[in-house]
């Protein structure tokens, strides 16, 4: 058995930037969740005066994840004989309402006790929109970075949400919680955080604000202010094999295997380039020719300059410019040999400057790539 020290997650660093959104990340078991809904819910809740309780709000994405075994499952690591001494010793779900209960193992039977959150489901949103929860300071959502689906227009619902439960107060803080997946998010792309995301080191904390649009009773402008965190590595290896094996051992960004360049970039000769935009991410795609054989490929890098105004482009930005286009397949320049280059971008002669380059240019295009 291994004797290394696991490095566990401590939110404190975090919560002392007191901003108003938290998103932080990193790999599994490392301590996220457990300090989240431990000292953004249950301590809080138990600390606050018994006639000023301060709540909080379990959010998942689907209902599906809200059943009641997930939802008492997902607490009941907490010990919570421990901190009630002993008047409580786990936390149950009713009527979607967390309570501290007593589990009588002589009679198996639970008897609530006080109530201390609320599970909600963002994808009913507008559901909760005529109830009141002043009693919430604290909203809690849980693996807010998918690995498959995302909501349409799923930060405008959670805005919608955030207003719904502070009600003007400004006192509701929101912890978004995650596993290291995919920059490929709408929080980070509505948000206008990639590249803060894109240039952050495991284990620093980022933070900025943005603009409301609102002003106060002094004419000053009202800003959110959001906190982001890549967490550190716990130092130690979840043992995980496969291609995911250094998102869950280390934490580092999800990828995939794609096919790499067979020879250097040195040996191949520059023909055509155009640039793709989509979801705030920009790539650079080159028609490349072999300098030996003469054979061409394509190879795809991200691209971090700015585009001029004649350069090609495909994005699903909406632009009155002739070199912007949508779709890479379906094209109308005047030049018939660039319509005849283009779609020679097929799967079998297309190369990625790295793993994660190609993983996230898969995300972020909203086209399937012909074969």
């Amino acid at each position: 058995m291994s004797n290394t020290k696991i490095t566990y997650y401590n939110i404190d660093p975090l919560d002392s930037k007191g901003c108003d959104i938290n998103l932080l990340w990193g790999e599994r078991s490392n301590g996220k969740s457990y300090q989240v809904k431990h000292k953004k819910g249950i301590n809080k809740f138990i600390e606050s005066s018994i006639k000023n309780r301060k709540r909080f709000v379990y959010l998942r994405r689907f209902v599906k994840e809200t059943s009641t075994e997930k939802v008492e499952r997902y607490f009941a690591d907490i010990d919570v004989a421990r901190i009630t001494n002993n008047k409580y010793n786990c936390i149950t779900v009713y009527r979607k309402e967390l309570f501290l209960s007593f589990f009588d193992i002589n009679t198996g039977k639970t008897s609530r006790g006080e109530k201390i959150g609320y599970v909600m489901v963002l994808a009913l949103e507008q559901d909760y929109a005529g109830s009141s929860y002043l009693d919430v300071e604290d909203l809690i959502f849980e693996e807010f970075m998918s690995r498959s689906e995302y909501l349409h227009d799923e930060p405008d619902k959670l805005m919608n949400l955030y207003s719904t439960i502070d009600r003007k107060r400004h006192k509701l803080r929101m912890w978004l919680v995650g596993n290291t997946i995919s920059k490929v998010c709408p929080y980070i792309n509505d948000w206008g955080l990639l590249d803060i995301v894109s240039n952050q080191k495991q284990g620093t904390i980022a933070t900025t604000k943005i603009d409301t649009g609102s002003v106060d009773e002094n004419g000053e402008e009202l800003f959110v202010t959001i906190a982001i965190e890549h967490c550190a590595s716990t130092g130690t290896s979840s043992f995980a094999i496969g291609k995911h094996k250094d998102m869950l051992n280390k934490g580092e960004w999800q990828s995939d295997p794609q096919p790499h360049l067979p020879k250097s970039y040195k040996k191949y000769k520059v023909m055509f380039r155009f640039i793709f935009y989509f979801k705030g991410f920009k790539y650079i795609s080159e028609l490349l020719q072999d300098v030996e054989d003469l054979n061409t490929c394509w190879y795809i890098k991200p691209y971090k300059g700015k585009i001029n105004n004649k350069t090609i482009v495909f994005s699903d930005i909406i632009s009155t410019s002739p070199f912007w286009h949508r779709y890479i397949y379906d094209t109308d320049f005047p030049n018939r040999k660039i319509n005849e280059v283009l779609s020679t971008f097929r799967e079998s002669k297309i190369f990625y400057a790295s793993d994660i380059c190609g993983t996230e240019f898969k995300q972020a295009i909203d086209f399937a790539i012909k074969k």
